[in-house]
């Protein structure tokens, strides 16, 4: 299988028909193939993917939305939404260095750091 060759993972017979299932059912656009395989990578051999796969999305819209709430759910809303808004106005993209700076110089973004995670220096 293509998974296989480009990440380098193997899938058990019943993860893949579990895939193969959802990905009929889906949407067939790329962007929703790509993000369904994103999280497919995650998987391990021993996972049980019924339950997962009944809770991932079957629509491009809410799949992209179980996306962003994950990640807000695991970083919080204002980091996750003042990043994606840096990325959208940067016209020619942000190094890794620069989006740092600028969001360690929002107020905002930085109040919401737990206090374990904020520099001493800012």
């Amino acid at each position: 299988m293509l998974l296989a060759d480009r990440c380098g993972r193997k899938l058990t017979q019943e993860q893949l028909n579990a895939l193969s299932d959802r990905l009929l059912s889906g949407e067939a656009l790329p962007m929703f193939v790509h993000l369904l395989v994103s999280f497919v990578r995650l998987w391990s051999s021993t996972d049980v993917v019924d339950d997962w796969l009944e809770s991932f999305p079957t629509t491009l819209d809410a799949a992209l939305e179980f996306l962003l709430t994950g990640l807000e759910q695991c970083y919080g809303v204002q980091l996750v939404a003042r990043t994606l808004g840096l990325m959208t106005l940067a016209e020619l993209g942000l190094t890794d260095a620069e989006l740092d700076d600028a969001l360690s110089l929002d107020d905002a973004v930085f109040e919401a750091l737990p206090s374990t995670a904020k520099p001493t220096v800012r």
